[in-house]
């Protein structure tokens, strides 16, 4: 079908065209309105992510490398992670209980499909998408302006909650080893105290300061002349050498056993902090608000394509009809 046949046809059918034109159009107009499809508005957050959502990382550390300003808007790496977040089971499963969108979209909850239908359905009408300036933008569509708005606005609410829980589950996680280690560490240095107890039953003490002690006492004895001294301080002397170097150990252990004990304090409490601690994930830039303009349906759209579809339909039907007229006649 070339131009000049197609302008022949149309200027031979002008009428009928018109004619189905404006009956297209009419009936677009109809089936586009409110009373065959339900309108839908949509509403938007505009957040942004945080560079870090640890407290402890980001106020409480000295001199470290990794620290990074809690004030920051995050870049690239945290949009994908809090992308992720977004688009988790976790979210959704979240907004689609305080929601009871089962019902809101009306979705037989017990039905075979119902959780494909939920998915199919919360994937139309729930958008996160990361924007060129490394913002992440929540959009929500519903027939209800306001319940979009709400929707939208509870996404980016839910964020701390969901990033919340799941640090829970990993300090619950990390306490439990703690308190098993803390229990682990915490019997060994009783034993070496018992220990360190048989020790000083033996007169071990501070094995340091009981040889320099023990050193000065036997130079006097030997310039006094003193037999009955050196013979103690002799005794005294191989006792410190039988069990000094064991004492030695032991408090070596003990220290070194402190020490782990008290790291073990000071991260617990870290964590207690971090689970205390309000910290947001996001900044909000844009809260979402009702529309007071529908996104869908747009009715001159569809009225425009119905237009042009209508249009090549009813060329192509005459083009057919006029080769067929012609076959006839030859």
């Amino acid at each position: 079908m070339d131009t000049i046949s197609v302008l022949k046809i149309i200027i031979k059918n002008k009428g009928k065209l018109l004619v189905i034109m404006i009956l297209t159009a009419i009936m677009a107009s109809i089936f586009s309105s409110q009373t065959f499809i339900k309108p839908k508005f949509n509403s938007f957050s505009i957040i942004y992510p945080t560079t870090t959502n640890s407290i402890y990382q980001a106020l409480l550390v000295e001199n470290n490398p990794y620290k990074k300003d809690f004030m920051e808007f995050g870049e690239e790496l945290e949009s994908e992670r809090l992308l992720q977040i977004l688009n988790s089971n976790r979210v959704k499963n979240k907004i689609i209980e305080e929601f009871s969108l089962y019902d809101h979209y009306d979705i037989d909850e017990e039905g075979k499909y119902s959780k494909t239908w939920m998915d199919n359905a919360f994937k139309e009408n729930f958008s996160f998408k990361k924007t060129n300036l490394m913002s992440i933008k929540v959009e929500v569509t519903d027939r209800d302006p306001v319940v979009a708005a709400n929707m939208a606005n509870r996404v980016v609410d839910v964020i701390d909650i969901i990033v919340k829980d799941i640090k829970k589950e990993r300090a619950e996680q990390s306490i439990s080893i703690l308190n098993r280690r803390e229990s682990e560490l915490t019997i060994r240095l009783f034993e070496i105290n018992d220990s360190l107890v048989e020790f000083a039953n033996f007169g071990i003490l501070d094995v340091p300061l009981q040889i320099e002690r023990l050193t000065e006492y036997y130079a006097k004895s030997l310039l006094n002349g003193n037999q009955s001294g050196i013979k103690l301080i002799k005794s005294e002397m191989n006792n410190l050498s039988k069990y000094g170097s064991s004492q030695i150990r032991l408090l070596y252990d003990q220290e070194l056993v402190q020490e782990k004990l008290d790291l073990i304090k000071l991260e617990k409490e870290n964590i207690k902090l971090e689970m205390d601690a309000d910290f947001t994930n996001r900044f909000i830039i844009d809260r979402a608000e009702p529309s007071d303009k529908k996104s869908y349906p747009v009715r001159w759209l569809i009225v425009l394509l119905s237009l042009i579809s209508s249009l090549f339909m009813s060329l192509v039907i005459l083009f057919i009809n006029e080769k067929s007229t012609f076959s006839y006649f030859d």
